[in-house]
């Protein structure tokens, strides 16, 4: 069988992971950007604070997948110390101790990016993660689950946080494209995050623009993805 020629971008990408093994996760969010300020942009704009709820959604979700992807690599069914958890309204999440170390405490952490971003761009005070954590806990089921805590003149559209189901499956093509190994996944879209809060800081406090971040990204790495989007999530 014969080799088709890679895309001359995807041949740069392989030909500089030696150097820089990120550099696939680096293009990716570049081009994802892009493609969101596309997609969002409006005769007034890009409304900022729906721009930081999207990519920290996104975040989220990609915590949750390359989860999945590393479980089903390792031949199990579930993410070992995940489980379902039911609330009151019907709903289920998806919680457990590898989405929190996942999003607070590994290397390359969308606490730790986002929050390094939101430092360099002059918030002088970051918000104390364990209750960032806490918060996303304690709201499971409720109305408040997801929605930013920052004033109301700062709450991303209710349209952003409407479209997020979609967003997911939609991107995660060209996702596999730069970053075909999942754990990859979440590091392009932190490294998102931390684009988004440099580019916003003329517009929103970078102190409440992480928050914004952070509060998406614990909600939506409990929000269950669908079967069909966890199955692209392991090819």
């Amino acid at each position: 069988m014969t080799a088709h020629p890679l895309d001359p971008l995807d041949e740069a990408i392989a030909a500089r992971r030696a150097q820089d093994p990120l550099v696939g996760a680096k293009i990716g969010a570049e081009e994802v950007s892009r493609r969101l300020l596309q997609a969002m942009a409006t005769d007034k704009g890009v409304h900022v604070e729906s721009l930081l709820a999207v990519c920290g959604s996104l975040a989220g979700h990609a915590w949750q997948a390359c989860l999945r992807a590393r479980a089903r690599a390792a031949g199990q069914t579930e993410p070992v110390g995940l489980h379902v958890v039911g609330t009151q309204n019907g709903a289920a999440y998806l919680v457990g101790e590898g989405l929190a170390h996942g999003l607070f405490h590994d290397r390359y952490s969308t606490w730790g990016l986002a929050a390094a971003a939101a430092q360099q761009a002059g918030c002088m005070a970051l918000p104390d993660p364990m209750a960032l954590w806490r918060h996303g806990m304690d709201s499971l089921g409720q109305e408040a689950f997801g929605v930013p805590q920052v004033p109301s003149r700062h709450q991303p559209s209710p349209e952003s946080l409407q479209s997020l189901p979609t967003l997911w499956p939609a991107l995660l093509p060209m996702v596999l494209r730069f970053c075909p190994d999942p754990e990859e996944w979440p590091i392009l879209f932190g490294l998102l995050t931390q684009k988004v809060i440099t580019m916003g800081r003329e517009v929103i406090d970078p102190c409440l623009g992480l928050r914004i971040v952070m509060d998406t990204a614990i909600a939506n790495a409990m929000v269950i993805l669908p079967e069909s989007q966890e199955s692209a999530a392991g090819t």
